[in-house]
């Protein structure tokens, strides 16, 4: 996930700040390194699917929705809940790892969820603006100092970030 000063994930379904590369890679490299023969679960709400567009390959993609008739793409499943979406990965035994993914609302549960790990966390150093929000994420977890990631501060399209990697305090 990726977050501005202000805790803005998002504006009108899109990210607020330009593509980061940088943070678009490591995405893509911790959602989808598994061992051989396993493959990870990407877990996101209906919106969050709608605007990917298409299955985020070579994963498991898991979409929560209230709504029991939706459809996706061959492949992807559909849960009601985080609980019921977690159940699913857990069922499904080429799955080894499983991650939230978003929207503001899927997060919102995870966060408080009882099996969260770890929360990787692109910090963008902008003051965006938008319409949708996360809790202060410093006040329930702090950095991993045993993580090895990328850490440092970066530049994208003049836009300075770093990935972090947090754990509950």
């Amino acid at each position: 996930m990726a977050a501005d000063l202000d805790w803005v994930i998002g504006k009108a379904n899109a990210l607020p700040w330009p593509k980061l590369r940088g943070d678009l890679a490591h995405f893509k490299r911790v959602t989808s390194t598994a061992s051989e023969g396993k493959r990870t679960a990407v877990i996101m709400g209906r919106k969050t699917w709608e605007s990917a567009g298409k299955p985020l390959p070579r994963r498991l993609n898991i979409v929560i929705t209230r709504r029991a008739d939706y459809a996706v793409a061959d492949g992807a499943r559909v849960a009601g809940s985080l609980d019921a979406a977690l159940a699913l990965a857990a069922q499904t035994p080429d799955v080894e790892t499983t991650f939230v993914v978003g929207g503001a609302e899927i997060f919102r549960d995870a966060f408080a969820h009882a099996e969260l790990r770890y929360v990787y966390l692109t910090r963008v150093e902008l003051h965006c603006g938008g319409d949708t929000v996360i809790p202060d994420l410093d006040r329930d977890f702090t950095v991993d100092s045993t993580w090895d990631g990328e850490q440092d501060t970066v530049e994208d399209n003049g836009v300075r970030y770093r990935i972090e990697r947090l754990v509950r305090r």
